[in-house]
Formats: structure tokens, sequence, C-alpha cells
């Protein structure tokens, strides 16, 4: 069947400054060794110069590299759209390019234009500071939750290598958690049991379909106790079910 692949950035933000560096990479799945390959690229839509697997954004201006980046190779599908953003603020808050779930380790970067200096530089979530730091311009949640949705800014207090004056800038960015998997529910099969019949208890959940490779594991418990420990299999059996079940 035909292959679809995936954009991918280096370095991997979403948002850049003009006159930053970035390669595109298009990422294709294979169980096969790398066969050579020619590869096509489109920006909104167009086709754009370039037959390599990677291509390279020098010194990036907002109007010609700001938007939707495709690629594809001959015999495959194209693959999904991925927004570049090139903006000419003093400073942006950078985030991955990619759709955030639960459970994925998160970085955000302040980062700031060329040939400037910058200190002091602060994280806020819906207005409260979460981050001050005269060096480290990162913020790292390891495994985020819903619930850290919200409205992230950094400020940044510049200056320019010519200059002495110091002017503080600041940008925000709307981070969006998606739920990886529904609240999982119990199905038991049969509903109405007499001791002796065959048990079936399935854990049934949807595993959102853009992250289909992710292996979810079970677990079942009876009375708060634990049945049987995590594993693959959404189904825990009892082959001839006794009183004991109940609960």
């Amino acid at each position: 069947g035909a292959i679809k692949p995936v954009v991918t950035f280096t370095p991997n933000w979403g948002n850049i400054i003009y006159n930053d560096d970035v390669t595109l990479t298009c990422d294709v799945p294979s169980t096969v060794p790398e066969e050579p390959r020619t590869y096509h690229w489109y920006k909104d839509e167009r086709p754009i110069p370039g037959d390599q697997q990677r291509l390279h954004i020098i010194r990036s201006s907002v109007e010609e590299d700001r938007g939707d980046y495709q690629c594809q190779t001959i015999g495959g599908d194209i693959s999904d759209p991925v927004f570049l953003d090139v903006k000419e603020n003093y400073v942006i808050l950078q985030r991955p390019p990619s759709v955030i779930y639960e459970g994925d380790p998160l970085t955000l970067r302040c980062h700031h234009i060329r040939d400037f200096n910058a200190i002091n530089t602060k994280f806020y979530k819906d207005d409260q500071e979460i981050k001050s730091s005269e060096s480290d311009s990162t913020f790292h949640i390891p495994n985020i939750t819903m619930s850290q949705s919200g409205l992230y800014k950094c400020t940044k207090q510049i200056q320019r290598i010519d200059r002495s004056d110091v002017q503080e800038h600041s940008d925000v960015s709307n981070i969006s958690v998606k739920e990886l998997f529904s609240p999982p529910e119990i199905k038991v099969i049969p509903s109405r049991l007499i001791e002796g019949d065959e048990m079936t208890v399935r854990c049934d959940t949807r595993l959102d379909p853009l992250r289909g490779g992710t292996e979810l594991h079970f677990a079942f418990y009876r009375d708060g106790r634990t049945v049987r420990g995590y594993d693959v299999s959404d189904t825990y059996r009892v082959r001839s079910s006794q009183l004991e079940d109940s609960g």
C-alpha cells in the first residue's frame, strides 16, 4: 500500500523568528533498508524546488517561508500539512509543531531575535508565574495532563549589542492538550451471570487514531484489589465464575 510520510522540523519548533534557520525532513515509515527515493515538496499546496529528503531554510523570511509544508515520494501518499510560522517579533514563545497529547513531554522556549542580548526569562500560565531564570530560556513538563492546557506566556529583557537600554518583550501561546484515549468503561459479558458461567470483563476505550501506534496496557480490579496486573489485553476472563467473583 501507499506510504504516508510525515514532515518534521529540526530544531523541533513550529514557530521561529525571521532570520532563523530550520531544516524540514520528509520521514517515510519503512520496514526495508532505505532505498534511493525522490522527494517532492509543497508549500501551501504549490510545488517548491527540492528533490531531497531534507529541505533547508536558511535565514528565513516571513513572506517566503511562512506556510503549510507537505512532502511526497513517487508512488506514495502526500503527507499531512505542517505549519511553519515565521514572525517578526523580538521575542516568541516557541512550541513543537505537532499536536500535544496527555502524557507527552512538552518543552517551551522563550526565544529572542539574533544580535540581541537577553536576560531574566519568566514563564506564566494563565497569568500566574511558573518559572523565572537569569539564563535558562526553556520550560519543561515531563508528562503533560489535560488540566495543564491554558494560555502560556513568556517575558524577556533584551538589549541591543550596541546600546545600553533594556526593554521587556513578551509572547503568548495557547497550549491545548488533547485526550489520548477516552475514559475507559467496564463491559461485562453476559450482563447476567449464574455460577459456573464464563465471564468476560472488557475495558472499553477509544484511542485517538492519530496516535494509533500507542500501546495501551490494561489492569483489572475487584473491590479495589488487583485481579489482573497491567497487560496489553483489554479483557479479563473467568472460565467458571463463582460467587466470590461478585463485586
